[in-house]
Formats: C-alpha cells, structure tokens, sequence
C-alpha cells in the first residue's frame, strides 16, 4: 500500500475511534448499548487488521494506535460503563487501560492548577 493511502487509512481509524468515543461520552449513565460495544469492537479489530498489515514498515507501531485511546475522554466513557473498560483490557491488555486512567489523572491535575 502506498504511504499516503496507509496514512489516509489510519486517519480514517483514528477519526472513527475519536467519533465513537463523542458518541459515548453524550451517553446517559446507566445502560450501555450492545450496538456501541460491537462498534467498538469491530474498531479494535480493524486497528490490530491494520497493524498485521503495516507490520513491516517502521511507520506505524501498537504505540500509535494505542495512543488513540489514551484520552481523558476514554477514561471518563471506561469509568462509566465497565464493559468498555473489559473490551479494552481483552483486546489490547491491562497497560492500556492504565495509561487512559493516568491521562486522566494528568488532564485532572491540570485543571486544579488552573482554579488556583
């Protein structure tokens, strides 16, 4: 696959990652829709697809697309509803779900420094 259409690929991934995520931050507490799970699921295994398929180049590593997760509003959805958290945790291990809970510590952090 030529670079920018394995660019253009992994853009996709990471915009349909970040849409998801909106999508279940906007989500009331209480039930999780099974609909959302398959989503995601069928996201993480679109990224571990892409992943075995760039396996070869240097250019894009797990790192990178672990990274995608790894934001304050991930921790807040996997707070939430833990059946995201245990999706996260089976398809890419329990680093992940810890680096997304420090990010948030950190995000947290941040913000008290700004009331002061």
């Amino acid at each position: 696959m030529s670079n920018s259409r394995v660019e253009e690929r992994f853009d996709s991934l990471v915009s349909q990652v970040h849409d998801w995520v909106e999508s279940a931050v906007a989500l009331d507490e209480g039930h999780f829709p099974s609909e959302m799970l398959s989503d995601l699921r069928d996201l993480i295994e679109e990224l571990k697809s892409f992943l075995e398929d760039e396996e070869s180049t240097t250019e894009y590593k797990r790192a990178d697309v672990l990274e995608i997760f790894v934001t304050p509003e991930m921790a807040e959805v996997m707070h939430r509803f833990p059946k995201v958290r245990r999706l996260l945790e089976s398809a890419w291990g329990s680093t992940l779900t810890d680096q997304i809970e420090e990010e948030a510590m950190g995000f947290e952090s941040d913000s008290d420094d700004d009331d002061d």
